[in-house]
């Protein structure tokens, strides 16, 4: 390793860089939710403002850890081989904005499966596994007295990373296959199934493959800041994911809308003329309007 510090505090700065920018990002998706969705339900809007303040949260310690590290520790060997507090918690607040963000996708499962208590369970398990797994090895590395020892933490990281990245699969596996299942006939309400499907998956990817990668970088380079520098920006992946979730419901919403008023339109005048037929257009009909109350 040719100068320690720039895979070490460098990376550590870079990557505060980098969580800063996707703090913008969910500010500014943040003031969007806010102005489009008033009439949202306060359990929604209190989610959004939850993930928002734990991740400025966040913010405020790897930023002053940053600042201890390269400004008011430089040049003092002994300090910039020790940890810090802020830095052993950073882990606790990232575990919980992700937890909350899971949630979420987990109520979706909860209403695309209609209400199957057993697959909802055994997520919610193990996404709070993560979470445990998460405080627990904050606390371990806060007995650790140098940064350098971040590195034998591996069995703890490998599990902790790679339980998270499987969650995210399966919760996108599982919307993706619910949501395949709820296509119906109607033109309009299978484009709606179709974002809906791009979304998940595009989010599902995101948070995976990123924990995925700060897993790779750990176990390729235990002992450098790296793996820390990407993992600042795991917890903003699931808050920016769920934002964009959220936000992409007016679109949807008024895609669905004129589908119902089409096929209302068709069903009524054609109940004079086929019974069947008019039967399943109405169950077409209460499958959109499912569909509208998941949006």
């Amino acid at each position: 390793m040719g100068d320690p510090l720039s895979t070490t505090y460098g990376a550590m700065f870079i990557g505060v860089l980098f969580a800063t920018f996707f703090q913008g990002v969910l500010t500014l998706q943040a003031y969007i939710y806010y102005e489009s969705f008033p009439n949202d339900h306060l359990s929604l809007k209190l989610l959004v403002a939850g993930v928002w303040f734990l991740d400025v949260a966040h913010l405020v310690l790897i930023c002053q850890s940053c600042y201890h590290y390269l400004i008011t520790s430089w040049g003092n060997t002994a300090a910039l081989l020790l940890s810090t507090q802020a830095l052993d918690l950073h882990l606790v607040f990232v575990g919980m904005a992700s937890a909350l963000c899971q949630a979420f996708f987990l109520t979706r499962i909860w209403i695309f499966s209609k209400k199957n208590y057993l697959l909802t369970t055994v997520l919610a398990a193990a996404c709070l596994t993560v979470l445990g797994l998460e405080a627990a090895m904050s606390a371990q590395i806060s007995r650790i007295p140098g940064v350098a020892a971040f590195g034998s933490l591996t069995a703890e990281v490998v599990t902790t990373l790679g339980l998270s990245a499987a969650v995210d699969v399966a919760i996108a596996i599982i919307l993706v296959w619910h949501l395949q299942q709820g296509k119906t006939t109607f033109e309009r309400s299978s484009f709606v199934v179709a974002r809906i499907v791009q979304y998940t998956v595009a989010t599902g990817l995101a948070t995976s493959l990123l924990a995925v990668a700060c897993l790779a970088v750990y176990l390729a380079t235990p002992h450098t800041f790296i793996f820390i520098a990407l993992h600042f920006s795991l917890g903003r992946m699931y808050t920016n994911a769920l934002l964009a979730t959220l936000n992409s419901r007016r679109n949807l919403r008024k895609i669905l809308e004129d589908s119902s008023r089409i096929d209302s339109s068709f069903v009524r005048a054609m109940q004079s003329t086929n019974v069947h037929r008019n039967s399943s257009d109405m169950d077409g009909s209460l499958t959109q309007r499912s569909q509208k109350e998941a949006l």
